[in-house]
């Protein structure tokens, strides 16, 4: 049973902060639906999916009734402006996030229907029959966060059955080294001048880890396809296999180029040791793995004494900022019982809430956006990943006893869905 893990103290400053999000977010929810010309970014990082998902919650957990009104208005922005704007077919910044929020927050909270996801999984199936060329394996843009949005879908028999397609390819695409290469096509400039013949990604948001959570939540879930089992045993022998105790800043490195140096990260969700450890928990869990497990709290143990300086943390957000961190260790705390976890959580979430500025941002908040290789801006942001939305569904974790089963989208641990039929196959 999820608790709350903050501190007298820290719940009361999380709460102010909760209520300055939903005050940010209203209005920015009131402007858009009063200004024709403004239009709605539908996304579920960066727009109206995510601030849906943060006032269903609040709605959720708090029983605030005008937050469940905001959530639906939310939603219909998020959804009509798919007819407007061209998204790309992917998970966090493409229409597949905002089918994903919408099956979410049906299933979970709320009384709808799948039309949408419906015609979402018609376009997957299309796409899948259009492909030309090897696809990317990655969660942000790729396989599994294909798959994370049809695990949602389940038990539909459609979403199955896609299941079932996307295991092909994950099968087929796999190296010599029986895992998933990122080919130099995929990666940013910058990054293809530094790795121009590709690289092992092992980062949770673009990398092998996304591919284990995947597999994790579809095993989890009831997709009683052999394939899942052993391709999760493979990635996760592999990915273990890449620790290095004594890289600076992480013993995980974000990018492995063939013959090249491994290169050293931040601590964060996106990258780093901690969204490792928290995704190879869900697979220690949902496959009965007492020995991930042990690795994931060891893994959780090294990013817990990791100071301030060397996690690389500079704002708050989910992705990589300190609320994302708090949680993460929050998760591991609640799915183990682990004090450390549980004590790195709550300095966290008071290291979130020290980084408010009054009167700047959102809500006191600002993200900072990447632009270049160490170059970037300061702005406000109301999305999910890294904006004020993220945060709040990040605090009331800490300071309610809802379980904040939004983070499945993140692939770390969670109990299986109660209404799920156990057994299904993926076709």
């Amino acid at each position: 049973m999820w608790q709350a893990i903050t501190t007298a103290d820290t719940r009361h400053e999380c709460w102010s902060a909760i209520g300055d999000i939903e005050r940010a977010l209203n209005d920015h929810v009131a402007r858009q639906a009063a200004n024709d010309d403004l239009q709605s970014d539908p996304r579920m990082s960066g727009g109206d999916a995510g601030v849906a998902l943060f006032f269903a919650y609040l709605h959720a957990a708090a029983g605030n009734v005008d937050a469940g009104d905001r959530a639906l208005e939310a939603l219909e922005m998020s959804t009509s402006a798919l007819a407007h704007r061209d998204l790309l077919p992917t998970l966090f910044s493409g229409f597949f996030g905002v089918g994903w929020v919408v099956t979410h927050l049906t299933r979970e909270l709320f009384e709808g229907d799948s039309d949408l996801a419906r015609d979402l999984d018609d376009a997957l199936g299309q796409l899948l029959d259009n492909l030309k060329e090897k696809p990317p394996f990655e969660l942000i843009g790729g396989l599994a966060g294909y798959g994370t949005y049809l695990v949602e879908r389940l038990p539909d028999p459609g979403a199955a059955q896609l299941l079932g397609r996307i295991l092909d390819l994950l099968e087929t695409t796999r190296d010599e080294a029986g895992t998933w290469f990122s080919d130099p096509e995929w990666l940013p400039d910058w990054q293809r001048e530094l790795m121009p013949r590709g690289c092992h990604n092992l980062g949770v948001a673009h990398g092998v880890p996304g591919v284990i959570g995947f597999l994790a939540a579809a095993h989890r879930e009831g997709v009683n396809d052999p394939r899942v089992t052993r391709l999760a045993e493979d990635s996760v022998r592999w990915l273990l296999a890449q620790r290095r105790p004594g890289l600076d800043g992480s013993e995980f490195p974000s990018h492995v180029p063939p013959d090249g140096e491994a290169r050293p990260t931040r601590t964060a969700w996106c990258y780093g040791d901690l969204g490792v450890a928290a995704v190879l928990l869900s697979a220690a869990q949902s496959f009965g793995r007492a020995d991930w497990e042990a690795e994931a709290l060891d893994i959780a143990h090294v990013a817990a004494r990791r100071s301030v300086e060397e996690t690389k943390v500079m704002d708050v957000g989910l992705c990589h900022g300190a609320a994302g961190i708090a949680h993460l260790f929050n998760r591991v705390h609640q799915a183990t019982g682990d004090a450390v976890t549980g004590d790195a959580a709550r300095d966290w979430y008071q290291r979130a809430l020290d980084m408010r500025r009054p009167g700047e941002g959102m809500a006191g908040l600002l993200s900072w956006v990447d632009t270049a290789p160490q170059q970037g801006i300061w702005k406000g942001e109301a999305g999910f990943l890294s904006g004020v939305a993220g945060v709040g569904l990040a605090l009331l974790a800490a300071v309610t006893e809802f379980e904040p089963v939004w983070d499945r989208v993140l692939l770390v641990a969670v109990p299986p869905r109660k209404q799920n039929d156990k057994g299904r196959n993926a076709q």
